[in-house]
């Protein structure tokens, strides 16, 4: 009998939860990296403040949760497929 793998579950979900944040960070603070480059920076802390709001911080936590409840139910489906093969 087959069972759920959470562990590849959570690291999965963290991983597209990571990719998430670095690309919410790089939208957020575009107009900051394009003024970086012409050699004005902000100090990061100026750069945190804009990109982590309390709105991104709900949507990172949102779809940190529907990420792990498709991977869960995506995972359950493929056991209970392999089961009905198997019964035939």
């Amino acid at each position: 009998m087959e069972k759920v793998n959470h562990q590849k579950i959570i690291i999965g979900t963290l991983l597209k939860v990571l990719l998430m944040i670095v690309i919410i960070f790089i939208l957020n603070s575009w107009p900051n990296i394009k003024q970086s480059f012409s050699g004005n920076v902000p100090a990061f802390s100026y750069w945190l403040d804009h990109s982590f709001k309390i709105s991104n911080i709900i949507l990172i936590l949102g779809f940190g949760c529907y990420f792990y409840y498709k991977d869960l139910s995506d995972q359950k489906e493929l056991i209970e497929k392999s089961k009905n093969t198997d019964q035939h």
